[in-house]
């Protein structure tokens, strides 16, 4: 099981620093952005010429803006990860939030050979939840399943919703997936900030989805070996505004 959190050094307040890491990479964003357009500028002229000299430098900008996008997705990634603390707490239907993020992803793992299967309960109750942090740590850990399995090019990817019965007073959700799974060392590192096993990854994912659960007051649990696929478990509690009337409670 892999769980657990960075502690802060000492003497800073974890927050403060959030917010001042946050506002440094927003800032960061917009001569990405401006940096991003120009190179764009510069690879359509140059995509006019037929000179040898034109088409080493198309490479080379089309390079650049590769690098100039993953330092995007990289700050973007950043950025919700800093922004965590910062929730939005309304009555939410968990099993709605699954099955639009789902829906989102299907068609494309489909294209993979890969199949997303639900088995959610049907008598789930509300959940005081921030709808957009939750649904990003769906969105993580289905992403994360299916590059898993990418190279293989089939497998299946499960969801599943049901009471905490160890809890007595939560809500579970399970990802369960056979691909190629995680040797010991790799699943101990899993949520560590900035480790990642994949190349171009921004290391913040597994992270992300840590923060966010264990802000919600829940926790994250893993299971996974080689050969024998993976499970994280997202145990989230049940507030007292928690029900199963669809009507938000105040």
């Amino acid at each position: 099981m892999a769980s657990g959190s960075d502690p802060a050094p000492p003497g800073i307040d974890p927050e403060w620093l959030s917010r001042l890491a946050g506002g440094l990479a927003h800032e960061l964003k917009n001569p990405l952005s401006t940096l991003g357009m120009h190179l764009a500028l510069l690879r359509e002229q140059w995509e006019e010429e037929e000179s040898p000299l034109a088409h080493r430098s198309v490479r080379s900008l089309n390079t650049i803006e590769k690098e100039v996008s993953r330092l995007n997705d990289i700050l973007e990634d950043f950025l919700r990860f800093a922004r965590t603390g910062e929730l939005e707490l309304e009555a939410t239907s968990l099993n709605d939030l699954i099955e639009q993020v789902v829906a989102f992803l299907r068609p494309e793992a489909e294209a993979r050979g890969i199949e997303i299967e639900t088995f959610l309960d049907a008598n789930l109750p509300l959940l005081q939840l921030d709808p957009a942090r939750i649904k990003q740590v769906i969105l993580n850990l289905l992403i994360n399943a299916r590059q898993a399995m990418s190279e293989r090019g089939h497998g299946r990817i499960t969801v599943i919703t049901r009471p905490d019965s160890a809890a007595g007073h939560g809500e579970i959700v399970e990802i369960v997936d056979d691909g190629p799974g995680m040797d010991a060392d790799t699943l101990a590192r899993a949520f560590e900030v900035y480790y990642s096993t994949k190349k171009g990854g921004s290391g913040l994912g597994l992270a992300l989805v840590r923060r966010v659960i264990e802000a919600h007051g829940g926790q994250v649990e893993m299971q996974s070996s080689p050969g024998h696929g993976t499970r994280v478990m997202l145990r989230l509690p049940r507030t007292e505004s928690g029900s199963t009337d669809p009507t938000p409670q105040p």
